[in-house]
């Protein structure tokens, strides 16, 4: 169907209460595939938060009364592979075109702005990993690791933080336009025990073992379900006994369906938002040979209506 330039510009006044700032937001909201799409991205903008929900307590109980979340995971290794390839596409492009923003959806740090708000950007990283190590300190383990691995660490935004925590981190990526922007950001601040690398399968991850410390933030959750399922499958077989993993996805979408034919059927969003139940992490968690340390609701799915959760645990 497409958007208009007008729709466009109303939308910058219906939600954010202002014009846009140029000519090339007004046509980047164009290229929206529908109004649905619009809303979707405006509600869900840090700006629209910022002004309409910053200091409103997340609700609870929520959702109460769903009885059936409608996510098949069931695929074949093809179909997997195929959904992986497409989001590959779609992050790698955003590595070409917005690296920055695409990890962090601010207009400060659009290509045009990034210059003079990359520290931000950073120091960003510092604080999400400060919080995801609390539900270490909460569990009764030092912060200390020989080795933390990050997953979909994009620009090396958490991965760099992490590196006064452990000897060596490493950082794993789809994207590697995103990987360069790290490597060599690491390289400026003189960060020397971080390597950065890319993952072209799930399978890849299989390489990947005796890890102290697993950490992944609003990265799952821009994956389909059976995707989501298999990542964090292979992270928690990366763990080392008695090492933790502390990993953000949501759990629960509104109004949801999916099933791996219809979707590799369907144009999606370049950005996408998918949830994976709690009974199928709770049954990865368990097969994995992990329990549970603690699960907290956030607020990472931002105004898409929906339930995100951090899952914080540790390998037996």
């Amino acid at each position: 169907m497409g958007v208009t330039r007008e729709e466009a510009v109303l939308a910058y006044r219906m939600f954010l209460g202002r014009e846009p700032e140029s000519e090339d937001v007004i046509r980047s909201t164009m290229a929206a595939r529908d109004i649905r799409e619009i809303r979707l991205r405006f509600l869900g903008s840090p700006e629209f938060q910022a002004q309409y929900n910053a200091h409103a307590p997340l609700a609870v109980g929520r959702f109460m009364d769903v009885t059936k979340i409608d996510v098949d995971i069931d695929c074949s290794a093809e179909q997997l592979q195929l959904m992986f390839d497409r989001i590959a596409k779609a992050w790698q492009d955003f590595g070409h075109t917005e690296p920055h923003w695409s990890v962090m959806v601010d207009e400060a740090f659009k290509q045009a702005h990034i210059g003079e708000n990359i520290e931000a950007f950073y120091d960003s990283g510092k604080h999400d990993v400060e919080f995801f190590l609390n539900f270490v300190r909460r569990s009764g383990i030092s912060p200390s690791f020989e080795k933390a691995l990050d997953y979909g660490c994009g620009v090396g935004r958490l991965t760099m933080a992490l590196s006064d925590y452990a000897r060596h981190v490493t950082g794993l990526d789809i994207s590697p336009p995103h990987l360069r922007l790290g490597t060599e950001r690491a390289r400026d601040q003189g960060i020397a025990n971080v390597a950065f690398e890319t993952v072209a399968k799930v399978a890849d991850l299989d390489r990947y073992t005796g890890f102290d410390l697993v950490i992944s933030r609003i990265v799952l959750q821009h994956n389909p379900p059976p995707v989501m399922a298999a990542i964090y499958a292979k992270l928690l077989l990366a763990l080392a006994p008695g090492g933790m993993a502390v990993v953000q996805m949501p759990t629960y979408i509104h109004q949801q369906s999916f099933s791996a034919a219809r979707y590799l059927d369907t144009d999606q969003p370049q950005m996408e938002m998918n949830g994976l139940p709690q009974s199928i992490i709770f049954s990865i968690i368990e097969e994995a040979g992990c329990r549970v340390l603690e699960v907290r609701e956030d607020e990472s799915t931002g105004n898409v209506p929906g339930l995100s959760h951090i899952f914080a645990v540790q390998k037996r």
